[in-house]
Parts: structure tokens; C-alpha cells; sequence
């Protein structure tokens, strides 16, 4: 029975974690009940989830959806963190807990498909979000069409100022 059951999970699991590219694996031992109830509402907020699953099931799932590398990250007490759109927002969610929460820990993960240690997740976490990137790149793209709009308008209105200051000059003229 219990081996039926273990193997809906696994395949639950592969399911879940099929289409998945971007999530971490923390530690997440000492951390008290009303850190992790906050911890899962910011998640939640986020569109993110943590899940904790019994290591030797997440070992089967991660194997059968292909990202074997992350088996080695399973020991201890485990859980996994996935969701949300960016994975830099996951990165520096799991930095900033575990800043404030020193009972959690991040064990490594998977960015893009690829396997990240703690230390690749801790210089993710300094980048900026893919929101930010693309405004600094429309700033970029904007930037060269602004100036050359200046150029091309700067004479124009030296000449309208030229064309202002003659009509003052020809109003006071016939008023005297």
C-alpha cells in the first residue's frame, strides 16, 4: 500500500515539475511556525510555492522530468520553492528570508534549466528584475531618437524666437 501511494506522489511530482525552469531547493530546519506562515504568504503573493516533500520521492520526480543534477541537493530536511514569472524575483525573495530568517537556507536550484549553486543564486538575487532590464533597454532604444527629435527641433524654434522677437519689435515700432 505504502509503495502505491509513494508512486501516485512521484508521478504527481514529474507532473508538477514537467514544465518547471526555474526552482530552488532550501533548507529550512529551525525555522519556527509563524516565519513560515509570513514565508508562504510572501511566496504566495509572488506566485510562488514551497513545498515540502519527502527526499527520496523529489529524488524520482526531478530524475523522471530530467533535471537529475538536482538530486545531489536533496538531504536533510527539504523543500522546494518554484513559481513565479522571473527567476531573478525568486532568487531575491530566497536571499532576503534567508537574511531575516537564519534558519533558511538555500541548498542550490535550477535557473533556466540550469543547475545553480548558492552562490550563482546569491548573484542572481543582485541583478535587476526583467521588468527593469527591459525599461533600461526601451530607455536605451529612446534615448538616440530623443536627441536626434532635439536636433532637429532646436533650429526651428531658434528661428520661431527669431520670428517672436521681430513681431515685438514691430508691434512697439507701431505703437510709437
Amino acid at each position: 500500500m505504502a509503495s502505491t501511494i509513494n508512486a501516485l506522489i512521484t508521478k504527481e511530482l514529474t507532473t508538477r515539475y514537467q514544465g518547471v525552469h526555474n526552482c530552488m531547493v532550501i533548507d529550512y530546519q529551525g525555522i519556527n511556525a509563524p516565519e513560515a506562515d509570513d514565508f508562504r504568504r510572501d511566496l504566495c503573493a509572488k506566485k510562488m510555492r514551497l513545498e515540502v516533500v519527502k527526499n527520496s520521492l523529489a529524488k524520482l520526480a526531478f530524475k523522471g522530468v530530467g533535471n537529475g543534477g538536482l538530486v545531489e541537493l536533496f538531504s536533510g530536511p527539504t523543500a522546494i520553492v518554484a513559481g513565479g514569472d522571473d527567476p531573478v524575483v525568486l532568487a531575491k525573495t530566497l536571499v532576503d528570508w534567508s537574511k531575516k530568517v537564519p534558519a533558511l537556507s538555500i541548498k542550490g536550484g535550477l535557473v533556466e534549466g540550469r543547475l545553480v549553486s548558492t552562490p550563482e543564486v546569491e548573484q542572481l538575487s543582485k541583478l535587476p528584475s526583467r521588468e527593469v532590464l527591459y525599461a533600461q533597454i526601451a530607455t536605451l532604444f529612446k534615448s538616440p531618437m530623443t536627441r536626434f527629435a532635439m536636433a532637429v527641433s532646436a533650429p526651428l524654434q531658434k528661428l520661431r524666437g527669431m520670428f517672436d522677437a521681430i513681431k515685438v519689435k514691430k508691434e512697439k515700432e507701431s505703437a510709437n
